[in-house]
C-alpha cells in the first residue's frame, strides 16, 4: 500500500513538473512580440481556436511579471476589411494556472470610424488605456466629425485578479493625471527634480479648481484647457490617493 502511494505521489509531482516546464517555455516565447502560438497552446491556455474572425494567435509581450502571477498579452489580426487588430491580457500564476483575463489594446478603422484603445500607464497594481472614439465622413472627403477620448483605469489584485475598470473622461487632458489614481513610493519618485515634484503637487490642486496665488501657478494652469479655477481651498475635494502622493512628495521636498 505504501508502495502505491508512493509511486502516485512519484507520477502526479512529474505531471507538475511536465506542465511548469510546459509554462515557462510559453512565457519564454513571449519574449518576442508577433510569434505564431501553436494551436493547442493557444487552445490549453488562452481559450482560442482559429475561426473566421481570426486565423491564429500572435504574441503580444510579457506585460508584468511579479513573484505571485505574470500577465501575458496575446494578439490577432481580425479577417477583415480595414484595421482590425485585437489583443487580450491573461493572468497566470507562475506555475501556469490561468486566473483572469480582460481586453487589452486594440485598433479598429475603416472609412467610418477610428477606434483605438492603447495602454498609456502599467504598473503591478493598475493599467490605464486611452480610449479613442473618431467618426469619420464616410461617404465624403474622410474628414472627422466627431471624436471621444477617456482613459479607463484597470486594478490589479495582489492575486492577479482585476477589479472592475472605472472612466475618467477629464483626466487624458492631464499630464499627471496618475497621481490621483494611485499612490506612489518614495522609491518611484527617485530621480525628479524638485520643479517636476512642484508641478506634479499642484497640478493635483488645479484639477479641484484650486485658484493659486502665486502669478507662476497661475500662468502655468490658465494655459491648460481642463483648468478650470473655482475655490480658493480645495483640501477638503482631495481623494485619500491624492492626500497620500502630496505628502510624500512635500517629505521629498523638505
Amino acid at each position: 500500500m505504501m508502495r502505491y502511494i508512493v509511486i502516485l505521489n512519484v507520477f502526479f509531482t512529474s505531471i507538475g513538473y511536465a506542465q511548469e516546464s510546459e509554462f515557462e517555455s510559453l512565457v519564454e516565447l513571449f519574449a518576442e512580440s508577433k510569434k505564431v502560438i501553436p494551436e493547442d497552446v493557444a487552445l490549453k491556455y488562452f481559450e482560442f481556436t482559429s475561426s473566421e474572425r481570426a486565423n491564429e494567435l500572435l504574441t503580444n509581450g510579457i506585460i508584468i511579471k511579479t513573484d505571485r502571477y505574470v500577465l501575458l498579452s496575446t494578439r490577432f489580426d481580425c479577417n477583415a476589411e480595414g484595421v482590425c487588430e485585437q489583443s487580450t491580457l491573461t493572468s497566470f500564476t507562475v506555475d501556469g494556472k490561468r486566473i483572469d483575463k480582460i481586453d487589452f489594446e486594440r485598433a479598429m478603422a475603416d472609412c467610418s470610424f477610428d477606434d483605438t484603445r492603447a495602454s498609456v500607464f502599467i504598473s503591478k497594481d493598475l493599467l490605464v488605456f486611452k480610449e479613442t472614439r473618431e467618426k469619420l465622413d464616410c461617404q465624403g472627403d474622410g474628414k472627422q466629425i466627431g471624436k471621444k477620448i477617456w482613459l479607463e483605469f484597470q486594478p490589479i489584485k495582489e492575486d492577479g485578479t482585476f477589479s472592475k475598470p472605472y472612466i475618467d473622461r477629464k483626466a487624458s487632458e492631464r499630464e499627471n493625471f496618475i497621481f490621483s489614481h494611485r499612490m506612489f513610493s518614495i522609491t518611484e519618485l527617485d530621480g525628479k527634480t524638485e520643479e517636476e515634484l512642484a508641478i506634479i503637487k499642484n497640478e493635483i490642486f488645479a484639477s479641484h479648481g484650486y485658484m493659486f496665488k502665486t502669478k507662476k501657478w497661475q500662468d502655468y494652469f490658465e494655459s491648460k484647457s481642463w483648468y478650470i479655477p473655482t475655490t480658493g481651498d480645495a483640501v477638503n475635494k482631495l481623494s485619500t490617493i491624492e492626500r497620500k502622493n502630496i505628502e510624500l512628495i512635500l517629505s521629498i521636498k523638505q
